[in-house]
């Protein structure tokens, strides 16, 4: 079983398998280090990939030493020429490929002393296969690519939030599901919006200003975005009052718990008429996820119906994702969803 991986910057996509994870924002990895792939549990090596222009730094040499030819954008199954290195400490596969003014630069990294161990042999075997799916991507279609990665990770980061929240009630932890329960209508709302204008515009576009800030971004806060939604008709006025005032309570939880005669009791209330209102907002999104698959219009459009049941494979991914979402090996031993 495989997932898809889109490169942040938009210059390539390639398929890996479920059971590793992306590991860059787990060990805090700069924007110009190679994307890094392993096992999510017991890991014996790491898989790395980068793309880099020709012109860059070494690469014109190595290009030459290796007589590599360039090869067609948008092409599969490129060729790849491939290095073997030994060290005392680690071993390495190395494969490199030219494709038009890019330069893509493969690596498996093991331990040395784990060269004959099956499951390393059984890794280096998926890392080749791997290699079979990388097609770099055509500068005009980067856009919407990457606007559909990013709706991916807002979908990704919901679920997580799901695991996080399922753990509070668990827990009773009632601040961190005032918390969470307020980001989730926010998320659903943006969510609705996004499918809403989909359908408006008989387009599959999606305008991902609302599900997406940058740090230089300024923010559309959560009362913005229940305005928008009930301009839009999303909300009826009452259920647009109701948020708002709760949204106000929120704020009073997280900033001025310990300086008022706030009850911890009240918040528990809080909780309550958040858990309500969240399932009507629920409500709203799934009527428009059904009219979008109904319409063939936007996200929702395909052949399968929303509410289709995951199947396992597709389950695996959603773990996987939320396991990235968290970057955190203790944290991720616990993941709620099912």
């Amino acid at each position: 079983m495989t997932k898809k991986f889109i490169d942040p910057k938009g210059d390539y996509i390639f398929f890996i398998p479920t059971e590793w994870g992306y590991r860059n924002g787990m060990y805090d990895a700069k924007e110009t280090d190679p994307n890094s792939f392993e096992l999510y549990e017991n890991s014996v090596g790491c898989f790395q990939i980068s793309c880099n222009p020709i012109t860059k730094g070494e690469i014109p040499k190595l290009i030459e030493n290796h007589k590599l030819k360039s090869q067609e954008i948008g092409k599969i199954k490129l060729e790849f020429i491939e290095k073997y290195v030994s060290t005392d400490k680690f071993d390495m596969y190395l494969w490199m490929a030219v494709v038009n003014d890019k330069f893509i630069m493969c690596k498996y990294i093991y331990d040395s002393d784990k060269k004959e161990n099956k499951k390393v042999k059984k890794e280096i075997e998926k890392a080749k296969g791997c290699l079979k799916t990388i097609m770099v991507i055509a500068e005009e279609h980067k856009e919407n690519i990457l606007a559909s990665e990013r709706f991916t990770k807002f979908m990704n980061s919901l679920g997580a939030s799901i695991d996080l929240k399922n753990r509070a009630y668990k827990n009773g932890s009632s601040i961190e599901l005032v918390v969470l329960l307020a980001n989730q209508i926010d998320a659903l709302l943006r969510l609705a919006l996004i499918l809403k204008k989909q359908i408006d515009n008989s387009t599959d576009e999606i305008d991902t200003t609302l599900i997406f800030q940058k740090e230089t971004d300024r923010p559309i806060m959560e009362k913005k975005v229940y305005k928008m939604a009930l301009d839009e008709g999303l909300l009826t006025q009452n259920l647009h009052d109701r948020l708002s005032e709760l949204y106000n309570q929120r704020n009073k939880v997280i900033h001025r718990y310990i300086i008022t005669d706030l009850l911890t009791k009240d918040v528990m209330k809080i909780v309550y008429d958040y858990t309500i209102l969240e399932e009507k907002v629920g409500e709203i999104v799934r009527e428009y996820e059904q009219k979008q698959f109904q319409l063939k219009i936007g996200i929702y459009g395909t052949e399968t119906p929303p509410d289709n049941p995951l199947d396992q494979e597709a389950k695996d991914r959603v773990i996987g994702a939320i396991k990235e979402k968290h970057a955190d090996n203790r944290i991720n031993k616990d993941i709620t969803f099912e």
